[in-house]
């Protein structure tokens, strides 16, 4: 205890709550890793979440909030590392978003388990298997969008003017704290071999032909060219989509020592660059609306195969970014639904028609609604290139057509798959008086879905079984299948 003290500036361990304080570092134990990857440290029964916290580290924290019911912190020091965590010598480059990567990844599908077991604690009954693993723990992802700009980005003042001295062209990440400065990571260890060389190497091209004499963006004074490299891959064809998101069209003459030398990278045996874009964004912002595309090589679209169905995605449509973890999920979905011979099926929430396409072929009909319009065109062109005519797909919120959707036809089934933040009070509403005796609730946060089955089970609707599927390794994040069930 001395000689912690004394190496540590004299900071208080495990300090009573009236020494307690913002801006204040202690040294406390994270006692449990909670939904949202951050750890509990308790002090008097008041509560710290700490930012990345791992069950089981000693470490030295600074007090960042204080409110009258809990704190936050981040941590400063390790010293102590937790039992749950690998071997140094096993660990990756650190990757913003992925506090469990120095978790084994048996442990971290235990802990996500001990999540969604302490969020449905109340409710009895209720069947929670082990959580589904992810068929791919390392690279996983189709898609990774890098930012494109300097490592460093300092600015003088010379005879009254702003001088930006701006070092180090980088594709790759934000670090903490910074929308400015990019850092790059040599090993992305959720992309593919393929994606990594891919970046690496438009890198390196980068940096020797400084920018093709075209500067990074500066999101500082809004100013620059290269903004972002974003790749799409899939995982049945190897075929890969390489897209640059820059400030301004240029003509095909600028890209075309680019583009060949792309075409001439050495990639792993059954990956192939199948298209190669401009997307031009001229916002200031790094949101992308009404993108203008430009082919530049091969096809703007790359084929994804998930089962039997094949699913076509453009520069922007939105699909699952593990694609062997989407068909764990979407079988766990077809098996909780049980048979959709003949049957109607509604999917709320549709996306771009993935889980009701590929969950009920066989159904009389599907109806799908969505209120993103992009995603609605891709839903019906996902279902026309797999010859399946049985399908309606809605541009709408859901809230505000579920009614007279109801009234032209009778469900047997209902698949309902909301944005992080669940169902809208009207929607859920109508949800609760669906003549039916079974809904299928697929949620990325569990904290939405139990205050969601929390309205459900006051109107007669009781949760019998919340599945967890880990669609994204070492990251905090869950899918859970959850039945929810009335006599």
């Amino acid at each position: 205890m001395s000689e912690i003290i004394e190496t540590t500036e004299n900071i208080i361990e495990n300090p009573t709550l009236e020494e307690f304080a913002k801006n204040k570092k202690y040294i406390g134990t994270v006692e449990k890793t909670v939904f949202g990857g951050k750890g509990i440290i308790t002090i008097e029964g008041f509560k710290i979440l700490i930012k990345n916290g791992i069950e089981g580290q000693k470490i030295i924290y600074l007090v960042t909030k204080k409110k009258k019911s809990y704190a936050e912190g981040r941590i400063e020091e390790v010293l102590i590392r937790s039992p749950l965590e690998i071997d140094a010598s096993e660990q990756r480059n650190a990757l913003r978003g992925c506090p469990y990567q120095n978790i084994s990844y048996e442990n971290q599908l235990k802990i996500k388990h001990g999540q969604l077991s302490e969020i449905f604690r109340n409710y009895k009954n209720v069947s929670l298997p082990e959580f589904k693993a992810s068929p791919e723990v390392f690279g996983y992802r189709n898609k990774m969008e890098f930012s494109i700009g300097y490592e460093t980005m300092t600015r003088e003042i010379v005879d009254g003017k702003k001088i930006w001295k701006d070092e180090g062209v980088a594709i790759g990440f934000h670090p903490a704290g910074s929308w400015s400065e990019v850092v790059s990571i040599d090993d992305v260890f959720l992309a593919s071999e393929a994606l990594n060389i891919i970046r690496r190497e438009i890198e390196n091209i980068l940096k020797k032909t400084n920018c093709l004499k075209k500067a990074p963006w500066n999101p500082l004074i809004s100013k620059g060219f290269w903004r972002a490299l974003i790749l799409r891959e899939s995982k049945e064809t190897g075929d890969i989509l390489v897209n640059f998101v820059v400030h301004s069209h240029q003509e095909e003459k600028f890209w075309e020592r680019l583009v060949a030398s792309i075409l001439d990278f050495t990639l792993p045996e059954g990956s192939q660059i199948a298209g190669i874009i401009e997307t031009v964004n001229s916002g200031r912002s790094d949101a992308i609306n009404n993108p203008e595309i430009s082919v530049l090589y091969g096809d703007s679209r790359i084929l994804e195969t998930l089962g039997k169905i094949d699913f076509e995605i453009s520069p922007f449509a939105f699909f699952q970014t593990n694609s062997k973890g989407a068909e764990v999920l979407y079988n766990i979905v077809k098996e909780k639904i049980e048979d959709t011979n003949d049957k109607n099926v509604l999917d709320l929430f549709c996306g771009a028609g993935t889980i009701g396409i590929y969950c009920a072929t066989d159904a009389n009909k599907i109806v799908g609604i969505e209120m993103v319009k992009e995603a609605v065109k891709q839903a019906k062109h996902n279902a026309k290139i797999n010859d399946i005519d049985n399908t309606e797909f809605i541009a709408a919120k859901v809230e505000d057509v579920l009614p007279e959707v109801l009234h032209q036809d009778d469900f047997d089934i209902v698949i309902i798959d909301p944005p992080r933040v669940g169902l809208h009070p009207k929607a859920l509403q109508y949800v609760i008086d669906l003549p039916i005796k079974k809904l299928v609730y697929i949620s990325c946060n569990p904290s939405t879905l139990e205050r969601d089955v929390q309205e459900l089970e006051q109107h007669g609707w009781k949760l019998t079984e919340a599945q967890g599927v880990d669609m994204f390794p070492h990251t905090p994040h869950m899918e859970v299948v959850a039945v929810i069930e009335r006599d």
